[in-house]
C-alpha cells in the first residue's frame, strides 16, 4: 500500500498541474488502524483548537479528514493504510489556491500535533 501512495504521490508530482497543491508526510507506522484512527481524529481536534478553521471532521473505514484548515482553501487528509501486517499513516495536505507557504505551514502544524501525542 505505501508503495502505492508513493507511486501515486510521484505521479503526481511529476504532472506540472499537480505539482502545486499538495504536500504528503509519512507519519511513521503503528500496529492498530484503531489507534491510528483515534490518533488522527485527535490531532484535527487539537489542530482546530489551536488555529482555529471550520473544525469539519469527516471520517471513512481508514482515513480521516480535516476541512476548512485556513478556510475553504486547505483540507487535510490523515489515512491509515495497512501494508505487511502494520498501519503506515500518511498525512495528504491539500490547498486550492496558489499559497503553498499557508499549506507547508498547516501541514507542519498538523504533524507536530500528530507527533506530540
Amino acid at each position: 500500500m505505501k508503495t502505492l501512495l508513493a507511486a501515486c504521490a510521484a505521479a503526481m508530482l511529476a504532472t506540472p498541474a499537480f505539482a502545486a497543491g499538495w504536500t504528503v508526510d509519512d507519519l511513521g507506522s503503528m500496529s492498530q488502524r484503531a489507534d491510528c484512527m483515534a490518533r488522527a481524529e485527535r490531532t484535527f481536534k487539537s489542530y482546530f483548537d489551536q488555529h482555529g478553521g471550520s473544525g469539519d471532521i469527516g471520517r471513512s473505514e481508514w482515513t480521516i479528514g480535516g476541512y476548512g484548515m485556513r478556510g475553504n482553501v486547505i483540507d487535510a487528509l490523515i489515512i491509515c493504510p495497512i501494508e505487511a501486517g502494520m498501519v503506515e499513516p500518511f498525512l495528504i495536505v491539500h490547498n486550492s489556491d496558489n499559497n503553498n507557504d499557508a499549506r507547508m505551514i498547516v501541514a507542519d502544524r498538523v504533524k507536530a500535533i500528530w507527533q506530540a501525542q
